[in-house]
């Protein structure tokens, strides 16, 4: 009678240790659809903005956004480019037409990127002198010690 109630207590605690393995199985989430080119999304990202197409990556569908023959249509590749060289900007956009924003995107994210080179969001402050006749580009950023005048702490060497 021992020898069945040990048996039964195994077979119990065995079927509890499968149960909790399953459940622990369930509870781990992997982005599985984030493209090799793309950057690393947090959980729930349906898009990215690919400025060099001027279009969006469906990322639970896994299908580009493009504009065509006056409306936007899904399609599985882009002839032409190589999404290697792809720029995408992670977008936090909910819903299933992120080209309602399109205008917004095409200023905050240009097609060749920042007027320096610098990509988006990593512009500091930056003065420029220029030649006589072209054009001088200042960009300010919102660091700390900048009131968004240009006149932060200074870092320099001296007396300020």
């Amino acid at each position: 009678m021992k020898l069945l109630s040990k048996l039964a207590l195994t077979g119990t605690f065995a079927l509890l240790l499968a149960g909790a393995a399953n459940t622990a199985q369930a509870q781990i989430n992997i982005n599985i659809n984030t493209p090799s080119w793309g950057p690393a999304a947090p959980r729930g990202t349906q898009y990215y903005y690919i400025p060099e197409i001027g279009g969006y990556y469906d990322l639970p569908a896994q299908r580009y956004i493009v504009y065509r023959n006056n409306s936007w249509t899904r399609v599985a590749s882009v002839r032409g480019y190589n999404p290697v060289n792809f720029h995408p900007v992670i977008l936090d956009y909910r819903g299933g037409q992120p080209w309602v924003l399109i205008r917004e995107h095409r200023v905050k994210y240009p097609k060749g990127g920042h007027p320096h080179g610098m990509p988006p969001g990593q512009a500091k402050k930056m003065r420029a002198v220029a030649p006589a006749g072209r054009p001088v580009y200042v960009v300010q950023g919102q660091g700390r010690g900048n009131n968004g005048n240009g006149h932060g702490k200074g870092h320099g060497k001296g007396k300020h």
